[in-house]
């Protein structure tokens, strides 16, 4: 109906005025392909920018929600050796990646065994445990508070073991595999 009332109104005007129409409709196609190239853009501009906002709060999340935790790995360390075995105050974890690569500088590789009382509830005597347990491999295995998330972590070269109670036994196994 609509082309219908279109062909009588051109054939009821002139040619000037037909041509006039045609350039006018023309025109306006021409805008409307142009607005929805537009609208487009914005929509793909827009998409963008959430997608990499989600990416980048994604990994915020990421890093404000995982655990602090000790190092496994020797990136980053430095050829310095901790006061003692047993120490009582946080051995830095450049230090700690040096000692899981040998212990004391020159040994075997160490394993480093860290409470953290004051996040979590400790038993009165779990330091003293602790210690008489470390005194045991005065070679290469280390005790030292923290301030990571878990009460006993237990660390060697690509290894960590978190506990939540004293178990001597796995304590042990971990220091001899």
């Amino acid at each position: 109906m609509d082309e219908l009332n279109k062909n009588i109104n051109e054939q009821q005007i002139g040619k000037h005025e037909s041509y006039a129409l045609k350039k006018q409709r023309k025109e306006e196609e021409r805008r409307k392909r142009q607005r929805k190239k537009i609208i487009k853009k914005i929509i793909n501009v827009a998409l963008i920018v959430i997608i990499i906002s989600a990416g980048i709060f994604g990994l915020i999340w990421l890093k404000l929600n995982s655990p602090n935790l000790p190092p496994t790995s020797l990136e980053g360390h430095i050829e310095e050796s901790p006061p003692g075995h047993i120490l009582s105050e946080p051995m830095p974890e450049v230090i700690q990646k040096h000692m899981l690569e040998h212990a004391d500088g020159k040994g075997k590789p160490g394993v480093i065994i860290q409470y953290n009382c004051q996040k979590y509830v400790c038993e009165p005597d779990l330091i003293q445990k602790l210690t008489e347990l470390v005194k045991q491999y005065p070679e290469n295995v280390y005790l030292a508070p923290n301030n990571y998330d878990g009460k006993i972590i237990l660390t060697k070269l690509g290894k960590i073991q978190i506990l939540d109670v004293f178990d001597e036994q796995k304590i042990r196994k971990f220091i001899e595999e």
